[in-house]
């Protein structure tokens, strides 16, 4: 893959309006290992997610959507 200048691979770095990300573990209180998703960064405030936005979270087998909502349905 091409880097233009300014812009570096990394852990998690995005393919045009792809992330590439890692499901990592966790611990509950149960000291049980859980799968955990870590989105943080500018890319989505770019992609116009800002702290304290409402998210819808849809799920089916292998797929994970996340929509942002709007004032009037969250």
């Amino acid at each position: 893959m091409k880097l233009s200048a300014g812009k570096r691979k990394h852990r998690g770095y995005m393919e045009e309006n792809s992330r590439k990300l890692k499901v990592y573990g966790a611990t509950n209180k149960s000291y049980q290992t859980i799968p955990q998703i870590k989105f943080e960064g500018q890319w989505l405030k770019a992609l116009g997610f800002c702290v304290g936005d409402r998210l819808q979270v849809d799920c089916e087998e292998n797929r994970i959507t996340i929509t942002k909502l709007s004032d009037d349905n969250g």
